[in-house]
């Protein structure tokens, strides 16, 4: 065990800077001093990446499964610094409500970066939702999606609460989830063969 830690601790100091130097510089520019903004080009230019190559050649599902884990875990995890507690948000709909509001009967921008936060959390999970049944056949039913992106979203922020990376919150729960049905929508209309 201590020798993975050793293994990891050399890889992340080693390469993170580098891979945000890969993924954030390109796209900062769009979105200045917003990481939220860049967070959600990144995804859409994956989400359409791995789109082309699964629709070109479906043996890219599984390199394009390992690249997605290894983002996943950097954006939720990896790239994230310790806090000094562990931070719940149980109430549903609160980060929805804190990005969006309702004004003379218009949707309205309340706070931007926990609007980018919300959309990033639907285009985190979109891939899952296409690439599981693309590599599972018994997960090709949106019935078994829906509760394996909440299991994946629920093993995310409770990784999140424990390592106090992050916060433990009950809205990223239902955007992850939303964007594997998604996902999955994908899957049926341009990956499913018959």
């Amino acid at each position: 065990m201590k020798l993975f830690r050793k293994v990891y601790r050399v890889l992340l100091l080693s390469i993170q800077p580098q891979i945000h130097t890969i993924l954030y510089d390109p796209v900062w520019t769009l979105f200045p001093g917003s990481q939220g903004g860049a967070e959600v080009l990144l995804s859409i230019g994956f989400i359409l990446l791995t789109l082309i190559l699964l629709r070109i050649n479906r043996k890219t599902a599984w390199p394009v499964t390992i690249a997605y884990i290894f983002i996943v875990l950097y954006f939720t995890l990896l790239v994230r610094s310790a806090g000094a507690e562990r931070i719940t948000m149980t109430t549903p709909f609160q980060t929805i409500r804190n990005a969006i509001g309702w004004s003379d009967g218009w949707f309205t921008v309340v706070d931007r970066s926990n609007l980018y936060a919300l959309i990033a959390n639907v285009l985190l999970f979109i891939p899952f939702g296409y690439l599981l049944p693309t590599l599972v056949k018994f997960a090709r039913r949106w019935f078994i999606i829906l509760p394996m992106g909440l299991l994946g979203s629920l093993v995310i922020e409770l990784a999140q609460l424990i390592t106090k990376r992050g916060c433990f919150d009950v809205d990223d729960l239902i955007a992850n989830t939303l964007g594997a049905l998604a996902g999955y929508l994908i899957y049926k209309l341009f990956l499913s063969r018959g």
